[in-house]
C-alpha cells in the first residue's frame, strides 16, 4: 500500500512516500520497522521515538511535527528505554566509563564478565557526527553495562561499571 504524506518538522516540510516497510523522504528510501515497544528502527539503527501531540522526541531531541495525509496516534511513553537503571557519575566513578558528552551509543564492544585491560574500547558513542570509541580506565572485569545501541545519553551518564 503506497501512501503519500508531507511531515513538517521545525516548519520544513518533506514529501513522504510510504510503503509496508520502507519510505521515502525527498527522494532518499529508508527501511523503518516499529517494534513492539515502540522503538524505531530506520535502516537497521535503533531510534527511541515517542509522539505527543505535535511534538516529535527521538532519542531526546524534540521537534516540532505535523504530518498532512495522516493521522497520528502513538501510544505516550512517560520515559526513555532503559533510563530507569541509569545514573550520572557522582565523579569520583574510577570503576566506571562514562559518556563524554551527550550523543546516541552506537556499538557496545564488551559483556559483563569479560576482562578488559586499560585503554580497551568498551563502547562507542556518536556526537556531533563523530564516532568516539570510549576506553576502559583501568583494567579489571565488566561488572554491568548500563545502555544498548540506539540509545540517547547525557554527558556524565554511567555507560559501563567495572568490579
Amino acid at each position: 500500500m503506497k501512501r503519500e504524506l508531507t511531515l513538517t518538522l521545525d516548519d520544513i516540510a518533506y514529501p513522504i512516500i510510504a510503503n509496508t516497510k520502507t519510505i521515502a523522504i525527498n527522494g532518499r528510501d529508508f527501511t523503518v520497522e516499529v517494534l513492539e515497544d515502540q522503538t524505531v528502527l530506520v535502516d537497521g539503527i535503533v531510534y527511541d521515538v515517542m509522539l505527543n501531540g505535535d511534538t516529535a522526541t527521538a532519542d531526546g531531541a524534540s521537534y516540532s511535527v505535523q504530518v498532512t495525509g495522516m493521522k497520528m496516534t502513538a501510544p505516550a511513553r512517560t520515559e526513555p528505554k532503559g533510563s530507569s537503571s541509569r545514573r550520572k557519575s557522582s565523579g569520583n566513578d574510577s570503576n566506571a566509563v562514562t559518556a563524554i558528552m551527550p550523543g546516541k551509543i552506537i556499538r557496545i564492544l564488551v559483556t559483563p564478565g569479560q576482562e578488559v585491560n586499560r585503554d580497551d574500547p568498551v563502547c562507542v558513542l556518536e556526537a556531533m557526527k563523530m564516532e568516539n570509541e570510549l576506553r576502559a580506565s583501568q583494567a579489571g572485569i565488566v561488572d554491568s553495562v548500563h545502555v544498548d545501541p540506539g540509545d540517547a545519553v547525557e554527558k556524565g551518564e554511567v555507560l559501563v561499571t567495572f568490579k
